[in-house]
């Protein structure tokens, strides 16, 4: 009677479990989704104003990602989308919260960090994109990423005006060439709103 209640018991914690994955989980790319970001940037930055620590946020967007659609198919434009989320995931440490923002847009929480760190990250995220590649049915794409960044403390003092930043500096490195970080606080001691412009031939 023991070992069936225990087995019981086993099996609704399991189930709970899986309910609550499915709940916060991107279905296509098994990182968090955007309602579970959502609560999450809420939740990091109360902390960074308590404890006064610099919290960064990352919005990043595969560049002409409808062109890949068209040419290869969607089917094959999960499957770079699957790999840039196991790639940010990848290049993410360990206290970083790696999101589906939305369609071809990844959003990272970066705790604890400043303006500097997180520029460090993501220039490093962008070209991690930019030298792999993504084996499809369609054959191999290879993609570049764009990536705007905000930093608290800073011209914010919300949640959605820290996300307002970071997707005004993505559009700002979109318009500028794409495969590149725009910074939403350039001014900030060895950042630059302004890097690299997609290599030759590149999708970006």
């Amino acid at each position: 009677m023991l070992a069936l209640q225990a087995a019981e018991a086993l099996l609704r914690t399991r189930l709970y479990e899986r309910a609550q994955h499915l709940a916060t989980t991107d279905g296509l790319t098994g990182v968090l989704n955007r309602r579970t970001f959502n609560s999450q940037l809420q939740g990091r930055l109360r902390e960074a104003l308590r404890y006064n620590r610099p919290l960064s946020l990352l919005l990043l967007d595969v560049d002409h990602f409808k062109r890949v659609n068209d040419t290869y198919g969607h089917p094959a434009g999960d499957v770079v989308l699957q790999g840039i989320a196991a790639l940010a995931q990848h290049q993410a440490r360990e206290t970083d919260i790696v999101a589906r923002y939305g369609g071809e847009e990844m959003a990272l929480i970066l705790p604890e960090t400043d303006a500097q760190g997180a520029h460090a990250i993501a220039e490093r995220l962008r070209k991690a994109a930019a030298d792999g590649t993504h084996a499809t049915d369609q054959g191999v794409i290879q993609v570049t990423i764009s990536i705007g960044l905000a930093t608290w403390p800073g011209p914010v003092d919300s949640a959605e005006e820290l996300l307002e930043a970071a997707d005004k500096a993505l559009y700002r490195a979109k318009q500028g060439g794409r495969n590149r970080v725009a910074a939403a606080n350039p001014a900030s001691p060895g950042v630059t709103s302004d890097l690299r412009s997609s290599p030759p031939g590149s999708p970006g």
